[in-house]
Parts: C-alpha cells; sequence; structure tokens
C-alpha cells in the first residue's frame, strides 16, 4: 500500500475535520442540544410550542436513538427523540445548508415507522409522528419561522392523505408566520440571540448549567481526543487508507451506521469497528 510522504502526510493533518472549542459550542450543536432537550419540562414546553398544543407525557426510549434495518442499508443517528401519547417526535438540529434535507426527512420518517411497526403487526399500530428540523438558515427562502408539511390532495382543497405524519422545517432567521412568542424566542437562543424576556432566561439558565457542567465538558473532551487518536493511529501507520478511514468509520459510525455495516464498507475486521466504536461509546 502507498506511503504518505512527509509533506502529504502534513497536509493531511492538517486537514482533518477539528471540533469546535467547548468554550464555542452554542444551543445550536448537536452535543449542547442533545443535553438541553433532556430537559423534560424544557423539552416537552418547546414542543408544545413548536407544534402549537400541549405536550403532557414525553418519554426518551434511547439516548441518541439509533436505527438500522439491513446491514446494508444505510442506518441513523437521531439527535433527540421521543415519544408522547400516541406519538413520536424526532427533533435533528441543522446547521449546515443542504438542499437534500426534505429526503433525508423523508428517510427518517420511513425508518422510524419500520422501527415502530414490529414483525407482524398491523399497520393501524403506527402512531402519529412528526420530523422536526431546526435549521440555523431559511431552506426556502420565505421568511417564515415555521414550514409544515403533510400529505395533501391536490384536487381537493383540504382534504388530508391520512397517514398521519408531519414535516416541520423550523427556520431561527425566520420574520414571518403565525407562530407563538416563546417559539420565537427559542428560535432566537438558538440563534445565540438571547432576549429580555421570561423564557428566555429559563432557556439560558439551562444552557449555562450545561456549559458549566464539568460532566459533560469532559464527555465532549473525551470524544474529541477519541478522534485525534484515531487519526493519529492511522498517521503512524503511514498508509492513506488508515489515516482517511480513521476519519470515515468514526464518522459514519457517529451518523447511525452499524458495525457490521461499517466493516463491510470498508473491508476490514469487525473487531477494529468495534474498537472504534468502543473509543467513541457507541455501543
Amino acid at each position: 500500500m502507498e506511503k504518505y510522504n512527509l509533506n502529504q502526510l502534513q497536509k493531511n493533518v492538517s486537514e482533518q475535520p477539528q471540533m469546535k472549542r467547548w468554550e464555542d459550542l452554542t444551543l445550536a450543536d448537536n452535543f449542547i442540544f442533545q443535553k438541553f432537550m433532556r430537559n423534560e419540562s424544557l423539552c416537552k414546553k418547546i414542543l408544545g410550542e413548536i407544534l402549537g398544543k400541549e405536550i403532557l407525557k414525553i418519554e426518551y426510549p434511547e439516548y441518541e436513538k439509533v436505527i438500522g434495518i439491513r446491514h446494508d442499508a444505510k442506518g441513523i443517528r437521531l439527535d433527540v427523540y421521543v415519544r408522547g401519547d400516541d406519538e413520536v417526535y424526532n427533533i435533528e438540529m441543522q446547521n449546515a445548508r443542504s438542499g437534500e434535507l426534505p429526503k433525508r426527512g423523508r428517510y427518517y420518517r420511513d425508518l422510524i415507522d419500520l422501527d415502530l411497526l414490529e414483525r407482524g403487526q398491523d399497520y393501524s399500530m403506527l402512531c402519529r409522528s412528526f420530523i422536526i428540523f431546526i435549521c440555523t438558515y431559511d431552506l426556502y427562502g420565505k421568511n417564515q419561522y415555521r414550514y409544515t408539511f403533510t400529505y395533501q390532495c391536490k384536487e381537493i382543497d383540504g382534504l388530508e392523505y391520512g397517514d398521519q405524519t408531519t414535516m416541520i422545517i423550523l427556520n431561527t432567521m425566520g420574520t414571518e408566520g403565525n407562530v407563538s412568542e416563546d417559539l420565537k424566542t427559542f428560535l432566537k437562543c438558538v440563534a445565540g440571540l438571547f432576549p429580555d424576556d421570561e423564557f428566555s432566561a429559563t432557556i439560558r439558565e439551562e444552557y449555562d448549567r450545561i456549559k458549566e457542567s464539568r460532566e459533560w465538558r469532559r464527555e465532549y473532551m473525551t470524544l474529541e481526543m477519541a478522534l485525534k487518536e484515531q487519526f493519529q493511529a492511522g498517521e503512524a501507520k503511514g498508509h492513506t487508507a488508515g489515516i482517511e478511514n480513521s476519519i470515515a468509520i468514526i464518522q459514519d459510525l457517529k451518523n447511525g451506521m452499524s458495525v457490521e455495516q461499517t466493516a463491510q464498507k470498508y473491508q476490514i475486521d469487525i473487531e477494529k469497528v468495534q474498537a472504534f466504536a468502543g473509543e467513541i461509546n457507541i455501543k
């Protein structure tokens, strides 16, 4: 296998993906957002403002829910996945501008349905589902705070398909639309602007609590160190594939690809992939 020369090695090291410093993390960063939404009362409050109704009960089936249906299919890792009374909610933070977001939402919705429906169960067992993307940009360029999508009949106004699925795109840059003042406040806080109101103060208090947590700071630093160590392990081997695959494997595992899928994709021993997974606490 071809080895790096020194200049090429240094070039690749300088181009390795960098995680943000703990001090620079905001509510818009996945790590902080996930911790923030583990606050049950705030999670219910924010969901209620997004959906325009009171959320009485939520459960957290798993932290960072992972869904993988087949060994040869793309798995997904959900930022925030909670269940209510006969409803499920998937909330994703989206910072990178992507025109593929609607198709990603479609894939998430379908895999969530497959995960919900056990073999042999009737389709009536599927509950209402909401896929919610919080975007730090305006995906559609219409200045709306919230874009809500359901299947509608083209021929008859107001006639819904009835599959009980809803896709919601939130826009932190929004200026238009009939949404609550508290939802506007939340979106401003995600954008890093904390208004002078009671709900903003509550959000800020929880955000500050997370940033002051030694445990969560240590967890984040451990994740950062694991990425660097795996990158350096590839560098030490002197192999192009060693460095590039170390990064790609970690990213695929973090994005929800199973150990088995990853081993097959990179044609390496499953034990090696399990070692990567262990470094970043993915089972």
